[in-house]
């Protein structure tokens, strides 16, 4: 029941924007298409410790498991990233050939493209090779690229680091003569990157793809270094302040300075750039914060941001537990292992928005300014005429308003028709957890499968080349059209 009043919310709103007391117009340019985003760009990434079985002897990535091919197809994963810590964890076992089989046809049932991490740190370039073979002889069409280790910061002398890495690259070419590689899977260090590009980036080096790591708002404890030894004299941040950084404008700064990092390093090369490890606070994430329903508006605004500046892709890290050395409960997850499947959490609600309307070629978009309230809006171009508009609506708190919103087209609407799905919570809070947030009227279930509905916009709301909606605090909206 609470799922079709949410359907009938969502309808009033979109012909009620005249009762919203807060307003904005975002403009869209529509003429002007800008770069195609990679059908691969929506991701996820795991510990390498994740493919071996489980206490029950059990894996699990397995092409038998439904709940989680569901998922994958519900959320619009292209691409699945296996590496972390873990990769590089000398105490850690390396995944044996059948995890890695399993594996591989996991991701091809999925249908999803592979980033295989080998080990550097005590690696042993034979051992890569095993690797490769195997993958060579019958997952060539599932793997994108490899990466060899994890934040590799370990090398203090960067010459050891780019002799260990090309020695381990040169034995997988020797089995896989294709093979192609991405690097170096850190986490910001623009001189490092501008050195792997220079060194790597030629068609003899192999690499295609910078991969950076990045967890902006930086750890989820005020002192990490006790966790090395004993979790529980973790003292985590506060929940509530750390929401509202998520949410915040000032969260851009942070995104621009490691874009333009990467940028110019990859700057007249054909070398493309992806955050291939990502998520919110490192060290698992923040209990009331990572794994609340602000997670889904920062997540959806943060894939937008990074694919319109020009990012190939992003891979969220999540899993049931992450870890080396540490390993704690993952309250990052985009989802977490239940009893009938998998328990959705609220941050995957925003990779599924974005895989609603991020498809396509960017378009240029501009925003008002409102007092008092906190949007953000991105758009695309699907094809020549149909255009995905999302809103987020980021203001919250007690006082927050309802927005009423004006979309100004630089082409005609073809017709006065079109459609729009939302993202809420309950309350319209942005600290409720899973089961309190929907996605078109719905959650998604634990089997992976989701049947959210998109709402039919009235004619009343549209102009000749605009189109007016209302849009709750907290919450998120994707409207397509079709343009003349």
């Amino acid at each position: 029941m609470l799922g079709v009043g949410l359907t009938l919310l969502a309808a009033s709103l979109v012909s009620g924007a005249e009762t919203a007391s807060a307003s904005t117009v975002v403009t869209v340019a529509a003429g002007q298409p800008g770069a195609a985003i990679s059908p691969d760009a929506l991701g996820l990434s795991f510990e390498t410790s994740i493919l071996g079985p489980n206490a029950d002897g059990v894996r699990y990535f397995r092409p038998d498991n439904q709940p989680l091919l569901n998922l994958f197809a519900t959320l619009g994963i292209k691409s699945l990233r296996i590496g972390g810590n873990s990769v590089d964890d000398p105490k850690g076992p390396l995944p044996r050939e059948d995890d890695v089989r399993s594996f591989f046809e996991f991701a091809r049932a999925a249908r999803v493209k592979v980033i295989y991490s080998v080990r550097l740190q005590e690696g042993e370039p034979q051992s890569a090779a095993r690797y490769a073979r195997l993958i060579h002889d019958h997952y060539a069409d599932v793997l994108d690229c490899f990466a060899i280790g994890n934040e590799p910061n370990y090398y203090q002398d960067y010459a050891v680091y780019l002799s260990k890495w090309k020695a381990i690259r040169d034995a997988v070419v020797a089995v896989y003569p294709e093979a192609k590689f991405c690097g170096p899977d850190q986490n910001p260090e623009p001189e490092l990157i501008k050195k792997i590009v220079h060194d790597l980036g030629d068609p003899s080096g192999r690499l295609v793809q910078i991969t950076q790591h990045n967890y902006p708002f930086g750890c989820s404890y005020e002192n990490p270094g006790a966790g090395m030894k004993d979790v529980t004299a973790l003292i985590p941040f506060d929940a509530a302040e750390s929401r509202e950084k998520m949410l915040s404008p000032a969260a851009y700064k942070i995104y621009e300075e490691i874009q333009r990092g990467m940028t110019e390093a990859v700057a007249g090369t054909p070398i493309t750039f992806r955050l291939a490890e990502t998520n919110s606070y490192w060290f698992s994430g923040l209990k009331g914060a990572s794994d609340s329903y602000a997670s889904a508006l920062w997540a959806l605004d943060y894939l937008h941001w990074w694919v319109a500046h020009g990012a190939a892709g992003l891979n969220f890290h999540t899993g049931d537990r992450t870890g080396g050395s540490v390993n704690l409960p993952c309250r990052y997850a985009a989802f977490a292992t239940s009893a009938n499947g998998y328990e959705v959490r609220p941050l995957s609600y925003g990779l599924k928005l974005f895989s609603l309307g991020g498809s396509g070629r960017s378009l240029p978009v501009s925003v008002s300014e409102t007092a008092g309230q906190n949007v953000a809006a991105y758009a695309t171009l699907e094809g020549d005429r149909v255009a995905a508009v999302t809103l987020i609506n980021k203001t919250t708190g007690s006082e927050a308003q309802a927005l009423r919103a004006r979309i100004s087209f630089d082409r005609a609407l073809a017709r006065r028709r079109g459609e729009a799905i939302f993202l809420t919570a309950k309350n319209h809070d942005v600290s409720v957890a899973s089961g309190d947030v929907f996605l078109g009227g719905v959650a998604i279930g634990e089997d992976g499968r989701w049947q959210g509905e998109w709402t039919k916009l009235p004619r009343s709301a549209f102009g000749e080349n605009t189109l007016e909606l209302a849009l709750p605090p907290a919450s998120a909206v994707v409207v397509k059209v079709n343009l003349r």
